[in-house]
């Protein structure tokens, strides 16, 4: 099995260099996170702290070129002089005939997720919303009914500082003595 990959990744530098460009020509930078077999996809802004002094935004669980799409929208909003007010529900206005919500991130999960912007603002002394959906239904994931095939697409960054799993809090597992009383490695599972 060929496990060589290639990746059209740029480097750190080439990254920057291209997060200021937008920055200074758009007011932000849309990064997106592809998702992985246990975490969610991610998109965020970096620069309308900086551009417009609002908190940056990010959105969790939908394919990224549309999440990219929808945060420029929400961008485009707060260059015309609205104000994202947090907690306040948005109905047709980020997606159209269905409810949105925009809640304030943790600032113990900013690190975590905000990679490019910690690195261009060179500190983590900004503040973010989490732009948060509602499932086919129009519930929001805190909200009785809400799909549970949807439960893990959007982590709540103002509630889950401490706890950063999927899994629940209370989850038991089992493990062997070798791994407990000698360090053995567990090999199968």
């Amino acid at each position: 099995m060929n496990t060589d990959h290639t990746h059209d990744c740029p480097t750190s530098d080439e990254l920057m260099d291209t997060t200021k460009i937008n920055i200074e020509k758009y007011g932000l930078q849309v990064m997106g996170i592809s998702s992985t077999d246990y975490s969610p996809s991610f998109s965020y802004s970096v620069g309308l702290y900086e551009s417009h002094q609002h908190p940056e935004i990010i959105c969790f669980g939908l394919p990224t070129n549309l999440a990219h799409v929808i945060i420029n929208d929400v961008a485009d909003l707060i260059k015309n002089g609205d104000r994202i007010v947090p907690h306040q529900e948005y109905y047709d206005k980020i997606f159209k005939e269905s409810r949105a919500q925009f809640l304030p991130v943790n600032p113990k999960n900013i690190k975590d997720y905000f990679y490019v912007a910690l690195n261009y603002y060179q500190h983590d002394n900004f503040s973010a919303l989490q732009l948060v959906w509602t499932d086919r239904n129009d519930k929001f994931p805190w909200e009785d009914g809400f799909e549970e095939k949807f439960i893990y697409d959007q982590p709540l960054l103002d509630r889950n500082a401490d706890f950063k799993f999927r899994e629940a809090k209370n989850l038991g597992i089992f493990t062997t003595r070798q791994w407990l009383d000698h360090n053995r490695p567990i090999l199968r599972v």
